[in-house]
Parts: C-alpha cells; sequence; structure tokens
C-alpha cells in the first residue's frame, strides 16, 4: 500500500494542528514515531533503497528549519515535524511541503497583521529583526516583544501536507 505513509503524514500534521492550536506545542509523543515511521514504511513497503531516501528526507527537510530554530525563529516541534515529513513523503516531496507551509505562514501573518492595522509598522519591524539575525550575538541589542510576531505552524504544515499530497496525486 504506498499510499500509506501519505495517510500517516496527514494524520501527523492533523494531529500537530490540534495540539499546536490548543497548546502551543506540537509534543514529541507525535514527532518521534513519525520520524521513525518514514524509514520504516520505507523499508517494508519498497526495500532498504528508499528506506535510504527516506533518511535522507529526514536530513534534507531538518536543515533549513533547524538553522530558523538554532535563532529562535520556529519551535522544536514544528523542525521535527517539518523533518518527519521528509520521512514520510520523501525529500522532494517534503521540502515541497516545508515550502507549502511558509508561504501559508507568510500569508496568514500579513492577512493577521492587516487585520489588526500593524502591517506597516510591522514591515519595518521586519527589516530590522532580519539584519538581528545575521550580527554576531555581542553586536546584538534585545528587540522590543512588540517587534516580534508568535506564529504557531502546525495548521499551516498540515494545510502544506494537503497542498502537497493532493498536488503529486496521491490523494
Amino acid at each position: 500500500m504506498p499510499g500509506l505513509p501519505y495517510v500517516a503524514a496527514l494524520i501527523a500534521t492533523l494531529i500537530a494542528a490540534f495540539t499546536d492550536t490548543r497548546t502551543g506545542r506540537i509534543p514529541n509523543w507525535l514527532t518521534y514515531p513519525a520520524l521513525v515511521l518514514g524509514p520504516l514504511f520505507a523499508l517494508a513497503l519498497s526495500g532498504l533503497q528508499p528506506m535510504l531516501l527516506s533518511m535522507l528526507g529526514i536530513l534534507v527537510c531538518a536543515l533549513v528549519p533547524t538553522l530558523l530554530f538554532a535563532k529562535s525563529a520556529m519551535g522544536g516541534g514544528d523542525v521535527k515535524l517539518l523533518a518527519a515529513l521528509g520521512g514520510l513523503l520523501g525529500p522532494y516531496a517534503g521540502i515541497e511541503a516545508q515550502f507549502y507551509a511558509f508561504c501559508v505562514v507568510a500569508f496568514v501573518l500579513l492577512a493577521r497583521m492587516a487585520w489588526n492595522g500593524r502591517l506597516f509598522a510591522t514591515l519595518g519591524n521586519v527589516f530590522a529583526a532580519s539584519g538581528h539575525l545575521f550580527l554576531p550575538q555581542r553586536m546584538r541589542r534585545p528587540l522590543q516583544p512588540t517587534m516580534l510576531t508568535d506564529m504557531r505552524m502546525g495548521v499551516s504544515i498540515f494545510v502544506a501536507t494537503i497542498v502537497c499530497i493532493v498536488l503529486r496525486g496521491e490523494l
């Protein structure tokens, strides 16, 4: 059943969307099994080479989120969930889902800022904060809390997973 990893990805991201919306966290009891299931499904359904490709998907899909996590720009649950998608969907579809998730988050953030009447003020803060990412620690000044926007990615990752699977013709 080649669709089994896709179903697992949809279930994992649906649960993550629910828990992230309710608690602001994507729990380890969800992400760790999802990380392990991708390579196991690949091995059981297709053999050793697809399992290695699944493991490569985990590494590739964890790269950018891990860098963002290191800069406090993303939560750890989001990182593990996106890495798990790389294992379940494979590296190519995992990267696609990740790209779609970032697009959904960007759209939602812009819409939320516009709704709250803070779009232009926040965009000005983005330039200040983005320069902050590239400065060495000793040269950074603390950012004002009003410059930061908290965004839960669980729902965006779920939507992105659906879009990716539908566009690939798997659903």
